[in-house]
């Protein structure tokens, strides 16, 4: 195990320093007296945080505190110029390292997707300039970051004169990124579509623990580079990544897969090639909604209100009437706003262009093999008919709701929620149950295979 660093160290320590008791229900009260929407509290006190952030902040003339530089398979080159040593100063601030070389991988220090978010928003402020956080697969260090960069600002000179021009790495497709190393064995290549965002880079984990033996490629968006335009069109973003992935794979069978809303495209582009005549084997769905979740109708939004006034009695009116003054308070100060604002403030274009055009999206019906991995559903109110309704008041299925579009779907359970089941420990658990669902799809392809040669 490698040692944590610096920042991980803190976090832990934060982590373990909860509200006691008799605290955290005084600091409960207050956040309720406050009447808001969305409240933040703190674990610790407020002078006590900013004092240890304070003192946890490096020096200004010592080189910075962190953590030990751990043992690398590279030996430690030192920055050759402005923008390496500019980029040197950001990884040490955010991977909690004291020495890092230009040569060292962002992941081999212990960096991750958030991390990468803060990374390349501090680029993006200094620098202007836009990439994808996914981009680090291809310039996982910071001489391969620099030359991203000089590629869009202009050379910069090295300190000693003699340091060696930077090439940026080639940028040769859109929405193909290569995730692993591929051993050169022949298993058919996995495309897994990234989720909302556009970016690939919170399914690192699953194609590291996945193995070198079979190639996995992430399909990112477009849009994500600042010169290219998101698509309008869930469509067009499935023809476009066709075009790519037959550049590594010109013919079936296919092995499809897609991240939450990212399966909606992939179940497109299985429409699409199979139109084509192609064969798509498998298609993987990590919790993947259905593109528009119906309303609750009236009767249901009746006996959920009856089950909780039976449940709480007088107390759930109150609450009730609190709650809705403030959701008519928030949508004052969006519409005061104006287009742009509240909410949507929060999303990227990226993010803003998949939901204009997942509204327009037909779910085909697909007869094809497919797999839903999803964590444990909401299944909060049970409601007419048998069905279920979540704790955000929409209508909840074993099955996601994409049953009715494929009969066969066949559904397995993992740990974790939307977002961690990705993530560690969880991950694990999932990289298991894909690898069954993979190899065997893999052994129903190779008779055929075979028979065709």
């Amino acid at each position: 195990h490698r040692p944590i660093s610096a920042a991980e160290e803190r976090l832990r320590h934060n982590l373990t320093q909860g509200i006691p008791a008799r605290d955290g229900a005084v600091a409960f009260g207050r956040a309720l007296a406050l009447n808001l929407p969305q409240v933040v509290v703190s674990s610790m006190a407020l002078p006590a945080l900013v004092a240890q952030a304070d003192a946890m902040r490096p020096a200004e003339t010592g080189g910075g505190q962190g953590f030990e530089r751990p043992a690398l398979d590279n030996a430690y080159v030192e920055p050759r110029n402005e923008i390496e040593r500019t980029l040197v100063g950001f990884w040490q601030d955010l991977l909690g390292v004291a020495q890092v070389g230009v040569e060292d991988s962002f992941f081999d220090l212990g960096g991750h997707s958030l991390i990468a978010v803060r990374l390349f928003a501090m680029i993006r402020k200094t620098y202007a300039v836009e990439f994808p956080i996914s981009v680090l697969f291809e310039a996982p260090t910071i001489a391969d970051c620099a030359a991203l960069i000089e590629s869009r600002v202009g050379p910069q000179e090295s300190a000693a004169g003699t340091a060696p021009a930077a090439t940026a790495p080639q940028r040769r497709y859109t929405h193909l990124v290569a995730m692993n190393k591929r051993d050169g064995k022949a298993k058919t290549p996995f495309f897994m579509v990234a989720g909302m965002s556009g970016n690939i880079l919170n399914l690192r984990l699953l194609a590291k623990m996945l193995g070198d033996d079979r190639p996995w490629y992430g399909l990112q968006a477009r849009g994500l580079y600042d010169e290219d335009a998101p698509h309008e069109s869930l469509v067009d973003a499935a023809r476009d990544c066709i075009a790519e992935l037959r550049q590594v794979q010109p013919h079936g069978p296919y092995v499809l897969g897609g991240y939450s809303g990212g399966g909606l495209t992939a179940w497109e582009i299985a429409r699409q090639l199979e139109a084509e005549g192609e064969e798509v084997s498998l298609l993987v769905l990590l919790d993947t909604p259905l593109p528009l979740r119906p309303d609750l109708s009236l009767a249901d939004r009746l006996r959920i209100k009856l089950n909780q006034f039976r449940a709480r009695g007088p107390a759930y009116l109150l609450d009730w009437y609190r709650e809705r003054a403030a959701w008519k308070q928030e949508l004052r100060a969006e519409a005061a706003e104006g287009p742009g604002g509240g909410r949507e403030a929060l999303l990227t274009e990226v993010e803003k262009a998949f939901l204009r055009a997942v509204v327009k999206l037909q779910l085909s019906h697909r007869d094809g093999a497919t797999v839903l991995l999803r964590p444990p559903p909401d299944l909060y109110w049970k409601v007419g008919g048998g069905r279920w309704v979540d704790r955000d008041r929409g209508y909840a299925a074993i099955d996601n709701g994409l049953g009715e579009f494929a009969p066969g779907i066949e559904v397995i359970e993992v740990p974790g929620d939307h977002d961690t089941m990705v993530l560690e420990p969880n991950v694990r658990v999932l990289v298991q149950k894909l690898r069954q669902v993979l190899d065997r799809a893999e052994r129903s392809t190779v008779p055929m295979r075979e028979a065709a040669e």
